[in-house]
């Protein structure tokens, strides 16, 4: 009869999230009526009255839901009790805006007293909200994505960013621990430890949860983790719980080859041993890009007056990345002096450093390419709606490791096609109103398998 009641409890505590939403959207609501109000000086007297009446009704059956949850235990103490009487001071105080609210006209001191419990109401509304997803979803939820610039304003340690290049990525940091976040730590986090177990730090996870360790290094089938996820997903212990998406197939068989491997923490991938299958299940999950031919090399940084000689031609200049060389150099087509050969020749001071150029809707001359043409490291090129011919093409072809060619609006025909073909590192191309047919789009795609052309087709 207790284990009845005891679900009974637990079945009504999971609508608190479902319900929950009904006195924040009322709470709102009355706010935007009163501002409504005040700006365009319209009578929502009644509408902000029953908006704060509704709000603190339904706060009301929030909380008791709440406690009802919160018997569920495996919630961080603190957390836990400041969402709860901050959600209670917001149900209190909603009602006594909506006392105040309707004896605006009786009392003048409900006039004076009714804007600051407004506020406050609003202020802990916000607060409950704030705690509330935290012992959803985490307290880092909410910075989870932010920059490092704005992490560092609210006091949090720079993000560590992802490596996924297999020679450099660690099998914890980038492959389990990423498995983790995904999958396993909204229920098992600082807020919300869901049978003791917090899963975001190694030495937690090394401890386990309240019915002891979870993980038995080179013990996959004694691990108690890796048999909650493996479990048929109608079965109770399943995890993760609550309807929540499980572990695929790839993440599951890298869970189970961490801890065949030792469950190490502070191993590279490449350090473990490694069949083709692991391999393919790395590559699912993100690990295992090759280095890109820029990552591939390391430029020193161009000079100052370099630099500064190339904005006083007018280009704009950037580089790429923060803390980069590679440089993205653009000369706008509506700039005041006209692109010349001269400028070009300018340019050609970076031509180590420079991998994204644009000359798009310049005046740019079919022999001025000659000096692009010299750019090694070029990956991206526009030059389109330019008076470039297929002439010009012919100074291109040593760009071996351009990926990116936009000729849209040139007057390119089939005469340039084998010289495009020549572009052997092309992975996209735009054609739109050239001269280039059909045909010879068909020629460039045989020549280029994994090249993807960008053509109007005649109509």
């Amino acid at each position: 009869m207790v284990f009845l009641e005891t679900n009974m409890v637990l079945f009504f505590g999971r609508f608190h999230p479902l319900l929950v939403h009904l006195p924040i959207g009322f709470i709102i609501l009355a706010v935007i009526f009163e501002l409504i109000a005040w700006r365009k000086k319209v009578d929502l007297h009644l509408a902000a009255a029953y908006a704060l009446l509704a709000g603190a009704a339904f706060g009301v059956m929030a909380a008791a839901l709440g406690f009802m949850l919160a018997s569920e235990g495996g919630y961080n103490e603190w957390a836990l009790n400041t969402h709860k009487w901050t959600g209670i001071s917001t149900t209190l105080l909603a009602g006594a805006a909506y006392f105040l609210k309707i004896n605006l006209s009786k009392a003048v001191w409900a006039r004076k007293v009714y804007p600051v419990a407004l506020a406050l109401t609003f202020i802990l509304l916000s607060l409950a909200g704030h705690y509330g997803g935290n012992l959803t979803h985490g307290s880092d939820y909410l910075w989870e994505h932010a920059p490092n610039s704005i992490r560092a304003l609210a006091g949090l340690q720079p993000a560590r960013e992802r490596i996924t290049l297999l020679d450099s990525a660690l099998v914890y940091e980038d492959v389990v621990h990423h498995i983790f976040e995904a999958k396993c730590n909204v229920c098992h986090n600082k807020d919300k430890q869901k049978g003791g177990l917090l899963l975001n730090t190694p030495s937690s996870i090394m401890k386990g949860g309240e019915n002891g360790p979870v993980i038995m290094p080179g013990e996959a089938s004694e691990s108690e983790l890796f048999r909650r996820v493996t479990l048929d997903p109608a079965h109770e212990d399943f995890m993760p719980t609550e309807g929540r998406t499980p572990l695929t197939k790839e993440e599951t068989a890298l869970l189970e080859w961490w801890i065949l491997e030792g469950a190490p923490f502070d191993k590279k991938v490449i350090d473990l041993s490694r069949s083709e299958r692991v391999n393919g299940y790395l590559k699912a999950v993100g690990i295992g890009e090759e280095k890109s031919f820029l990552a591939s090399l390391d430029l020193a940084a161009v000079k100052r007056e370099v630099l500064d000689s190339l904005m006083a031609a007018g280009f704009r200049v950037k580089t790429i990345a923060n803390h980069s060389t590679w440089l993205e150099v653009g000369y706008a087509a509506h700039h005041k002096d006209a692109m010349d050969e001269e400028k070009l020749r300018v340019l050609a001071g970076a031509s180590e450093n420079i991998t994204w150029l644009t000359l798009s809707g310049t005046a740019l001359q079919d022999h001025w390419l000659t000096y692009v043409g010299q750019f090694p490291h070029l990956t991206r090129l526009r030059i389109d709606q330019t008076p470039v011919t297929d002439a010009g093409i012919k100074h291109l072809v040593s760009l071996k490791n351009l990926e990116y060619l936009n000729v849209y609006g040139t007057q390119l025909t089939d005469a340039a096609v084998e010289d495009l073909c020549q572009l052997s590192g092309l992975k996209k191309l735009y054609l739109w109103q050239t001269g280039i047919t059909e045909a010879g789009v068909a020629r460039i795609t045989d020549a280029l398998p994994t090249v993807k052309v960008v053509y109007q087709h005649p109509r």
